[in-house]
């Protein structure tokens, strides 16, 4: 029994770190593509990227059907 929690425990903590890692690196190649975007004199790229990800979260535009907060 003991056997099978320590197993389990490594398995939970091994998935854990590899999704928090996978994680890490969406987000670092993301601000890499931004970093890439600006230096390239394409900064309205960026801007539309944010903004749609800004609108989508926030509460801001919550008649919209793309909005996460949009209720029917």
């Amino acid at each position: 029994m003991k056997n099978l929690m320590a197993r389990t425990k490594s398995v939970v903590v091994g998935t854990f770190m590899i999704l928090t890692g996978a994680w890490i690196m969406f987000a670092l190649a993301f601000q890499l593509y931004g970093v890439f975007l600006v230096a390239t004199d394409q900064e309205d790229r960026m801007t539309q990227i944010s903004n749609e990800i800004s609108w989508k979260i926030d509460g801001t535009f919550k008649n919209n059907p793309e909005n996460i907060w949009y209720n029917k």
